[in-house]
């Protein structure tokens, strides 16, 4: 016997409107107070990750532009340009090895990259006492062809530079500088000897007249 079960008619209107309208979801959050347009929207903060993101990407921007774009900044190239030197250095001490000779000083002079590097050093360091081009100003006048210290070899050179001269203020250079910083530097002063520039009056003695 099979029975039969006739539909609610009300049942049945509820199911239709209920197709045919969606249903509102249910809210994650609480909804803000205003409405565009019919439109309501969830209060949903963004995910803290990304708001980590964002600020630590603000802050790096900021330390970027002062640290680059800032006029007592270091620019890319600056920046650059000493990563390069320091890359030229280490390539030189493989090439040179430890031990500082006559020959090593004089292959280094040949070589104009680090050249400009001993340059940016003797500009830093030695102007004060003699000069921008090494005419001498306190100091003596390091392109004559008088010597106060030595007899006219690169390692007199270097020896000065990496010990200085207490008795007339000059540092001992191998204190402040590295080995190979002290090696360029003594090459560069190299590099000027026999230019005669107009400067400080000569000290010391020809080379010819000490022997």
């Amino acid at each position: 016997m099979t029975t039969s079960v006739a539909p609610v008619a009300g049942a049945s209107a509820s199911a239709s409107q209920g197709a045919s309208e969606p249903r509102e979801p249910a809210p994650t959050a609480d909804l803000l107070d205003h409405e565009y347009d019919g439109i309501r929207e969830y209060d949903n903060p963004l995910p803290g990750w990304w708001v980590f993101g964002f600020w630590a990407s603000f802050f790096f921007g900021i330390g970027y532009i002062v640290y680059y774009a800032s006029p007592h900044g270091v620019s890319v190239a600056e920046d650059y340009e000493a990563d390069m030197a320091q890359a030229r250095a280490e390539q030189a001490q493989r090439s040179l090895g430890q031990t500082v000779s006559e020959a090593s000083l004089a292959k280094m002079m040949q070589d104009p990259a680090l050249m400009k590097d001993a340059h940016a050093i003797f500009a830093l360091r030695c102007t004060p006492c003699h000069g921008e081009h090494g005419q001498g100003v306190i100091g003596p006048n390091l392109t004559d062809a008088y010597w106060l210290h030595g007899q006219d070899t690169l390692l007199d050179i270097f020896n000065t530079v990496s010990e200085g001269v207490a008795a007339k203020g000059m540092p001992a250079w191998k204190m402040q500088l590295s080995p190979l910083q002290v090696r360029e530097l003594a090459a560069y002063v190299g590099t000027i000897r026999g230019q005669n520039l107009p400067g400080k009056a000569p000290e010391g003695a020809l080379f010819s007249e000490a022997h």
